[in-house]
């Protein structure tokens, strides 16, 4: 199959269709909607269930030979394969080790005193044995030797076929009519459309291949190929003529092959039919035939034949005088050879040995077309340089471009240039391809007016290389030819693919909305054609497919002779930019040779309504207009192009009217899809409005009554939307699996507000709660399991009118415009088009339109008498723009109609007339950006424009808390993302607001794979944002690195909502916890005292375990430890007092709630929590100091807990800390105020004066606090005691580290863990404790820090006792970023584990003295500095 330059419909035209779906025959075929009963033992006529993973089927799964080997390298698998012969592969090793365990046991019967009948047993249990493994083996033994005689007879002998040749005699009595009749009716076709000028008509009138059936005389087969392949030589015959081997009786009966061609001469009345006569057919020949097996059906993938030797052919042909008078051309001396050897010729290079013929099966049954296009090429040809001319006597050559597919028929040429040898065209070309394994050649010609185009040289591309990278820019080529170089050419090359099916909630595939891609127009046949404007009783009809107001045809189909009934099943493919606005034009034309060819009828359509019929079976015969009678069957497929802009683009995007709040409570008795392994479901709620994610819930793990609690904000766009609450199961590794769906309908929630009424800024108003408990509907069917519980209430948005962005023509519309601006000079006339009949330009009624579809019991005159008086009705047409496929580029710009630039606005208000919102078009008010900024909660309106990455992904843009991402747009093609994606995401406070940016290389659904992060303040973002585009440095990997640099602008709509106390910022934070001391606490000892210790836990979770004291009822702690909130309202918050004990398990001494919804921001307030005993009662009372300081806590989803109580907190936006204190919280705004100074900064925009390298913002995944300082800072807080320049020390210090604790770690089962610390080329490694995923271990290390140690790896194990280790997570710690790198500084860093999930605790001291202070104070956490015993280099005792 050959590429083609593909037809561009820019959809521009505002051409009428003469047609629309209304027209279309409505009366579908009743037959067969109701299916039959099936018989007993009948197929299955749907699809059978999948088979779970865990079955084995067949033979490949119970040998495992499809397991990939886990400890030996593949190589040296293989290797050791290699050395080991077949013939140690058997039960040989058997017998020796019978004889072997026969010693053995018999030496240990005489030494341990066995008597004689126990060595009798012995030896006869052997001998059984020997004997019957020996008889087993010498029958497997005859077996493979008959095997191998059998496989040497197959490969050097020939064996008959004669069962097969009995079979045939039989079956081809029933089978040759069947095969005759579609023989005739194919080739009759092919005949009548391929009939040449000067006759009229080719018909095969008769055909028979006699009633003797092909024999295969002998078979060969070849039984050492591969595994996979089958071959064989078949000596085939078909020899109709040879009665030697039939009876007298079946002589009389035979019948010979017969083929008659009826040719007529001449022209309408005038003509005469002339029969040519083949007979007497007969053929033999050896052909050898190789088949390539593969697993899926049809089980075989491709078919090798080839004749070994010329194959033996012999005919009668009659050309004249037909079957009495007829005289066999093969008299006519030295004839009949001479068409033998034609025949071999043609064959020979195809067939004969060692060519072969190669028919792909599995393509062929695939159902997909053979000549489909997978996706566009752009191509840009800009200049060539120091092109070599060639022409005869010298002379400067006018060079032009030829396009092809490994040098096969040209697809698209540019324009040629006069007298040049440095040509600049920067013309733009799209072509269709089917295969990009193929090269596209470019050749470069010397234009000649008067004789053929003169070759200079090609240049190639390689299409394999767009899949690496979709955009190739600035490529620059040497122009060849014989191996000589004879210029460089420059170009662009793009790849546009086509869009796969996306399976939606229910499991049906579905097509990604676009409003660009690929139409495959197929035009099948037409019926009753009207003859009265020929006055002729048939036609000789062809069609003609055009675009818009386009005269020119993209595609002509075959002429048929003589039918009113001509079946064309003739494709085209055209590139649409505008599929709302695209027209079809199909024009029947009768072809008269050298008269006027007149139209018989047309039709005029738009593709949507084309489309739309597709959709129902049946729905495909469309009217001619302007004809009395006549039909047309014409059929379409979409399929949408990965262009920016295409899917959710600027122009597609209409402004929110409001956001759906959902209180999503819980579910009840949802389906667990996690049965057959023992599990049960991990269910979450996920809403999407227009098959778009919007917002989703947090994830519960391993529960059938899921209860969420969450609430979730929806942006709508039209009362007619329908929002869609979907449960879905979590999967880690793998895509979520759908537990079922409940529909919601905004119009139940929301109303339209009259004009003149209610307030001026709204245009839509809520119709009250809605407390509802839907069940769940499976797979969209009728079946249902469980039931959702959740709250919706309709919260309507500020009504904008300059919700929009600015936006130019998408690639395919700049291209596909009307280039009557460009120069007309180097015009390279195309035969083909010179030529074309004048029917093109005929004019056809615009605006026509049947009066009614034609119905099944309706008759084409029926319908006639039903039009008007003049047989039409007239609707007001405008004229269009002719469609163009190339467009010079050079130094001018073409600009739309109405856009002086070249550019052009979409207002989106002015969609809403598709979306229910037509009434307000003009209406809305303007607001400042000052004035917008001030509401809180509202919706960002994001438009992803550009992107330069470092590899290819996608975008993801989070809010707030990260647990799911707002929007995603699709996977860049290439590493210059142009994406054009508009999104849109819910912000609850726009002060204390978070936008995060991520780049994940993985698809969505996948394991996430991200390698480019930054976070920024919403409201700094939207202030940049907002003024226009703004570029964005994404950072990743360890070095922090510049991996994308993305372009975004924004557009923010208020939507005025009152927060509950648990949605606003405030209910989340970090809290830090002082545990003083305890009084009265119950002594269970003996001499009344205990040893008590203390256990915090917040939502069941165990957050902190404190030092035990010995020997008291009043312990002493004063210790600190912090805690991430995720709600304050929520929060079950508890404190535990336990009795340690050296050998029981400890118990329980009181147990206190502590209440965090009352506690002032950033204030310290001390409590005492009093503790009860259900055995003992009240008794005792603990003292705590609590400060609560709001920040989002950043969340993330495992497969473990979806929730870490030990989540990170985000206290940074970019490198800039919260500068946030006692104060400075007031109400709900601005505790996150900083100086102007640090806006630009903090928001992450590039500032004009950052050097390429710089990153501004770096990601906060560490978490620091000095010792005994109440403030707590992230990655270099400008604290006091913490190192903000981060620079090293000069001198080397000692640095102690103690590893404290882990929590939320990641792992199937409970691990234990334990912790490898390395600081240079140090290590140190703590002890392993018991199972749990939250460790403790209090051990101190000594290093050695100095500025060649910047990093502190700590890396979690689990320890496993038989096996290797498995790491759980690592995280890298920058260790001047924390402590001071000067006199004593310590500090206890909180750091999230990597490559797993979890967040480690480490204290780290440093001393910069070389010779440390001996003392013996101990260290008292509460105090501001640390105590000189902490940098003692005294070694500890190592254990065993």
């Amino acid at each position: 199959m050959r590429g083609a330059e593909v037809a561009i419909d820019s959809g521009s035209g505002g051409v009428v269709p003469t047609i629309t779906i209304e027209d279309v025959d409505r009366v579908a075929e009743e037959e067969g909607k109701e299916e039959p009963p099936m018989p007993p033992g009948a197929l299955p006529a749907g699809k059978a269930a999948a088979i779970p993973d865990w079955y084995k089927v067949g033979w490949h799964a119970l040998a495992g030979v499809e397991k990939e080997l886990e400890d030996i390298d593949q190589k040296q698998a293989r290797m050791l394969h290699s050395f080991i012969s077949e013939q140690y592969y058997g039960d040989w090793y058997h017998s020796a080790a019978i004889i072997i365990f026969a010693i053995f046991a018999s030496h240990f019967l005489t030494r341990f005193h066995f008597g004689w009948g126990w060595l009798f047993l012995l030896l006869a249990s052997c001998t059984t044995y020997y004997t019957t493994s020996m008889t087993r083996v010498r029958q497997r033994a005859r077996d493979d030797i008959q095997r191998e005689l059998v496989k040497t007879r197959l490969a050097s002998e020939h064996e008959s076929a004669e069962w097969i040749n009995n079979f045939l005699e039989r079956f081809w009595l029933i089978y040759e009519p069947v095969l005759a009749t579609t023989i005739v009716a194919s080739v009759d076709q092919v005949l009548s459309t391929n009939c040449p000028p000067f006759l009229d008509s080719l018909r095969l009138s008769t055909f028979t291949l006699g009633n003797k059936a092909p024999r295969i005389d002998k078979v060969r087969t070849f039984p050492k190929t591969a595994d996979d392949v089958v071959m064989m030589d078949w000596g085939l015959s078909f020899t109709p003529n040879d009665v030697s081997d039939l009876t007298p009786r079946q002589q009389a009966l035979k019948t010979n092959p017969k083929i008659v061609l009826q040719i007529r001469v001449g022209k309408g009345i005038a003509s005469a039919a002339m029969p040519i006569l083949v007979e007497d057919m007969t053929f033999s020949g050896l052909m050898r035939i190789r088949m390539k097996l593969m697993t899926n059906f049809p089980h075989v993938q491709i078919v090798d034949v080839s004749f070994l030797e010329k194959p033996v052919i012999d005919y009668v042909l009659k050309p004249i005088g037909g079957e009495t008078f007829g005289f066999d051309i093969a008299n006519i001396p030295g004839l009949s050879s001479f068409i033998r050897d034609m025949i071999h010729s043609i064959l020979g290079p195809m067939m004969y040995d060692p060519n072969v013929f190669t028919l792909n099966l599995e393509q062929l049954l695939s159902g997909t077309p053979l000549d489909t296009a997978i996706g566009v090429v752009k191509v840009t040809v800009h200049s060539a340089r120091s092109i070599k001319a060639s022409k005869i006597g010298g002379g400067t050559p006018d060079p032009y471009v030829s396009l092809s597919i490994n040098s096969r028929s040209e697809l698209a040429k540019t324009k040629y240039k006069s007298s040049t040898h440095n040509p600049t065209w920067n013309e733009t070309k799209f072509l269709l391809i089917n295969n990009l394994a193929d090269n596209l050649v470019f050749t470069v010609l010397d234009y000649n007016e008067h004789r053929k185009d003169t070759e200079l040289g090609t240049s190639v591309f390689e299409l394999s290389k767009l899949h690496e990278d979709a955009s190739q820019e600035g490529l620059e080529k040497q122009i060849l030819k014989d191996g000589k170089e004879r210029g460089d050419l420059r170009f662009d090359v793009s790849y546009y693919p086509v869009l796969t099916p996306t399976t939606n909630e229910s499991g049906v595939e579905e097509l990604p909305e676009s409003s660009v891609g690929i139409v495959r127009l197929t035009l099948h046949q037409a019926k009753d054609l009207d003859t009265s404007r020929v006055h002729t009783p048939d036609l000789n009809p062809f069609a003609k497919i055009f675009l818009g107001g386009s005269q020119t045809p993209i595609h002509t189909t075959q002429k048929f002779k003589h039918t009113l009934q001509p079946v064309w099943e003739s494709a085209t493919e055209f590139l649409c930019s505008d599929r709302a606005s695209s027209v079809i034009t199909v024009k029947i034309i009768d072809d008269r040779d050298f008269l006027k060819d007149p139209v018989v009828g047309h039709i005029s359509l738009r593709l949507e309504d084309l489309l739309a019929a597709r959709k129902e079976a049946g729905r495909d015969w469309w009217p001619l207009s302007d004809c009395k009678t006549g039909r047309v069957r014409l059929t379409a497929e979409w399929k949408p192009l990965n262009i920016a802009g295409s899917l959710h683009g600027a122009e597609q995007y209409t402004p929110p009217i409001g956001a759906i709040r959902l209180w999503l409570k819980k579910a009840t008795d949802v389906k667990n899809v996690e049965a057959a392994l023992g599990g049960k479901s991990d269910p979450y709620v996920r809403v999407l409005v227009n098959n778009v994610v919007q917002s989703r819930t947090e994830v519960v793990n391993n529960n059938l009554n899921p209860e969420w609690d969450q609430i979730v904000y929806t942006p709508v766009h039209s009362l007619r939307e329908t929002i869609l609450l979907e449960v879905m199961d979590y999967q880690h590794l793998t895509k979520d699996r759908s537990l079922g769906t409940v529909e919601l309908k905004v119009k139940d929630l929301a109303v339209d507000i009259p004009r003149g009424e209610g307030e001026a800024q709204f245009r839509f108003q809520s119709s009250g709660k809605m407390e509802v408990a839907d069940p769940i509907r499976l797979d969209r069917g009728k079946t249902y399991k469980g039931q959702l519980h959740y709250v919706a209430e309709f919260v309507p948005a500020i009504a904008l009118r300059d919700v929009k962005f600015e936006t130019a023509p998408n690639e395919l519309q700049r291209t596909g415009q009307s280039d009557s601006g460009a120069s007309d000079e180097g015009g390279v006339v195309d035969e083909a088009s010179a030529s074309s009949s004048s029917v093109d330009a005929q004019s056809v009624s615009p605006g026509i339109t049947a009066s009614k579809p034609l119905s099944e019991d309706e008759t084409p005159e029926e319908e006639q008498e039903a039009e008007p008086e003049n047989g039409h009705s007239r609707q007001k047409s405008t004229d269009t723009t002719s469609t163009a496929v190339s467009q010079s580029e050079a130094g001018k710009d073409v600009p739309r109609e109405g856009s002086p630039t070249g550019t052009h606005k979409t207002d989106a208000t002015h969609k809403t007339d598709a979306t229910g919102g037509d009434k307000h078009e003009a209406e809305g008010i303007v607001m400042t950006k000052e004035e917008l900024l001030k509401h809180q909660s509202g919706i960002i309106v994001f438009h992803v424009k550009t992107g330069e990455l470092s590899k290819k992904g996608r975008l993801e843009v989070l809010l707030d808390d990260g647990y799911w991402p707002a929007f995603t747009t699709p996977r860049a093609p290439g590493r210059r993302a142009a994406w054009e994606h508009v999104g849109e995401g819910f912000v609850k406070e726009l002060d204390f607001g978070r936008v995060w940016l991520r780049l994940n290389e993985a698809d969505e659904g996948e394991k996430d794979d991200i390698f480019g992060e930054w976070k920024g303040d919403a409201k700094a973002f939207l202030e940049q944002a907002m003024d226009g585009p703004t570029k964005y440095s994404l950072v990743g990997g360890q070095d922090e690195k510049v991996t994308g640099t993305v372009e975004i602008e924004a557009r923010y709509v208020p939507v005025p909502v009152t927060l509950e106390p648990r949605e606003s910022i405030n209910n989340q934070g970090v809290l830090r916890v002082s545990l003083i001391d305890g009084r009265e606490i119950h002594g269970i000892d003996r001499g009344g005292k205990s040893d008590p210790f203390a256990v915090f836990t917040l939502n069941d979770q165990r957050v902190y375990k404190s030092q035990t004291k010995k020997k008291t009822v009043a312990p002493d702690w004063h210790e600190d430890f912090v805690v991430s909130v995720p709600s304050r309202v929520a929060a079950d918050f508890r404190v535990e007092i336990f009795d340690w004990n050296q050998i029981e398990q400890a118990k329980s001494l009181g147990t206190g709630k502590i209440s965090l919804d009352d506690i002032e921001p950033f204030h310290a307030i001390e409590r005492v929590v009093a503790l009860s005993h259900p055995k003992h009662g009240q008794k005792g009372e603990v003292r705590v100091s609590l400060v609560f300081q709001p920040e989002i806590i950043a969340k993330s989803r495992k497969n473990t807990s979806t929730f870490s109580t030990a989540g990170r907190a985000m206290t940074t936006i970019g490198s800039a800390p919260i500068a946030a204190g006692k104060g400075v919280f007031h109400g709900v705004t601005g505790v996150f105020k900083r100086g102007k100074d640090n806006e630009s900064i903090a928001n992450g925009a590039i500032p004009e004066d950052t050097e390429p390298g710089e990153v501004p913002d770096l990601p906060a995944t560490q978490m620091s606090q000095p010792v005994g300082n109440d403030h707590m800072g992230a990655n270099g807080a400008t604290s006091t005691a913490l190192n903000a320049s981060g620079a090293p020390p000069s001198e080397p210090g000692s640095l102690r580290v103690t590893v404290i604790e882990a929590k939320d770690l990641n792992a199937a089962d409970s691990p234990k863990p334990y912790v490898v610390v390395r600081v240079g080329d140090k290590e140190q490694k703590t002890k392993h404790s018991a199972k749990t995923v939250a460790p403790e271990w209090h051990e101190s290390f000594d290093f050695v820090a100095s500025s060649s140690t910047r990093k502190l790896i700590a890396s979690v194990y689990d320890h496993k006792t038989i096996g290797k280790d498995k790491l759980l997570g690592e995280a890298e710690v920058d260790i001047w970023n924390h402590i001071q790198p000067v006199g004593e500084s310590s500090a206890d860093v909180f750091a999230e584990l990597r490559g797993g999930s979890g967040l480690i605790t480490l204290r780290l001291a440093f001393n910069s003295e070389p010779l440390p202070r001996k003392s013996t104070a101990s260290a008292d956490l509460s105090g501001i500095l640390p105590s000189p015993s902490k940098f003692s280099l005294r070694r500890k005792d190592k254990d065993d």
